[in-house]
């Protein structure tokens, strides 16, 4: 009976520290505008100066692009260069070969002014190399870098990676629509050309690292690091045929390089209660116009450096990816067959009702998944019925496949890079 009783106050203590696991929100006074969050760098060196502004919601949602802002880098000696923005918050200038002096940044917004501390230009030394090492669960990536001088000390890296996609069928034909106004769209297949199917067989894509990538030779005697960048696991789609990693390197003083350690235990510490409210992430930014508010920002007047290398042909290495399921099917050569694979169309006329039926929306919409590869001929028959067939060969339908797998685009662009060797 004891054993009994404990074995059901176990379960008591349980389901007590289950029910306590609720979503934690912490109380924070967030202006109805959002705080301004402002990403980015004045760019000292032979680069262009690209800043992000966006504003924070509730904690819960995304933030949204801060268009329409006047930005400016303003130096020591009140001279100004203007950042021309874009709808995405995105706010760029030209190469500013800027003279040697102190700068800051100048953000007019909703009303207010917002400007950073004047900025000490922090140089960045080279990049001494990118180097990758076959592990047993994949590829390491690591960045190599020193300062002769001793003092460079804090150190950022972002990277940006591409990679060849290549589709797992070739496709002869392609679905071809003609629209005409008012009345159902007429659907046939048609040979693909050389440059179209080469459009649809070779794609690349490219991911930009969203990590917060630091390190410091603060404790150590000399101002040489190495930094893992990234692990791809095997088989991973981006080392099959050709891949490529851009890393750009960052100096840093100690201020920035502890706004973007704080800025990293946050992000990363995925909604638990112990975060740090946005007032313990503030940088060198601040609103003049109202003191109190809360700006999310660091700006640093650097010179970025970057090294690009290329990683080809590792023997054992698998394709991950799978194309869509199911891979293939098939369909007869006739209008409405087409049209059914190519998805919803215009609602048949009166007359045209009469002679067909109009194909449902969720059959359409199963079978827009599928892409034309190669057409099935039927050949001229004996003497004494060929009066009723064409007298040459001709297709009677088309084998499909997945669009996944026939179309690259769908995973990526056909837009070669101006970079790729090949």
């Amino acid at each position: 009976m004891r054993k009994s009783s404990y074995h059901f106050l176990y379960v008591i203590i349980i389901l007590f520290f289950a029910a306590c696991k609720e979503r934690f929100e912490p109380a924070i006074d967030t202006p109805l505008t959002g705080y301004l969050v402002v990403e980015g760098n004045i760019n000292s060196g032979n680069g262009p100066t690209v800043i992000k502004l966006s504003r924070t919601g509730r904690l819960n949602l995304g933030g949204r692009a801060e268009k329409g802002a006047e930005v400016q880098i303003v130096g020591e000696d009140l001279s100004t260069y203007n950042l021309t923005g874009s709808d995405n918050g995105v706010y760029t200038s030209a190469v500013l070969n800027l003279p040697e002096q102190r700068y800051r940044l100048r953000i007019k917004s909703s009303g207010k002014e917002y400007l950073s501390e004047l900025l000490e230009e922090k140089k960045t030394p080279p990049i001494d190399s990118v180097s990758w090492q076959r592990a047993a669960e994949g590829v390491k990536l690591y960045v190599h870098t020193h300062d002769d001088s001793n003092k460079t000390k804090y150190y950022k890296w972002t990277f940006e990676e591409t990679w060849e996609i290549r589709s797992e069928l070739e496709a002869f034909y392609k679905f071809k629509t003609t629209v005409i106004p008012n009345r159902r769209d007429v659907v046939t297949v048609v040979r693909t050309t050389p440059k179209e199917q080469e459009l649809l067989f070779y794609c690349w894509k490219s991911e930009v690292s969203n990590e917060i990538l630091l390190g410091s030779t603060a404790k150590l005697s000399k101002d040489i690091i190495t930094s893992q960048l990234k692990l791809i696991k095997n088989n991973d789609e981006r080392l099959v045929f050709l891949y490529s990693i851009n890393v750009v390197q960052t100096a840093m003083d100690i201020g920035s390089y502890n706004f973007y350690q704080n800025l990293k235990s946050n992000t990363e510490s995925n909604g638990s209660i112990f975060d740090r409210q946005p007032s313990e992430i503030s940088g060198n930014i601040k609103c003049v116009t109202n003191p109190a508010e809360i700006v999310i920002g660091n700006a640093m007047l650097t010179s970025p450096q970057e090294k690009r290398i290329f990683i080809y042909g590792l023997p054992n290495w698998n394709n991950n990816f799978v194309c869509g399921s199911p891979l293939y099917d098939f369909m007869m050569n006739d209008p409405d067959t087409v049209a059914k694979y190519n998805g919803p169309h215009i609602p048949l006329t009166p007359e045209e009702a009469a002679e067909r039926t109009p194909i449902h929306p969720d059959t359409a919409a199963r079978y827009s998944k599928f892409a034309p590869l190669s057409g099935l001929y039927a050949f001229p028959v004996p003497a004494s019925i060929a009066h009723l067939f064409p007298p040459k060969p001709y297709i009677i339908g088309y084998t499909l496949g997945n669009r996944s797998c026939v179309d690259c685009t769908v995973r990526g662009s056909n837009v070669k890079p101006s970079f790729w060797p090949r």
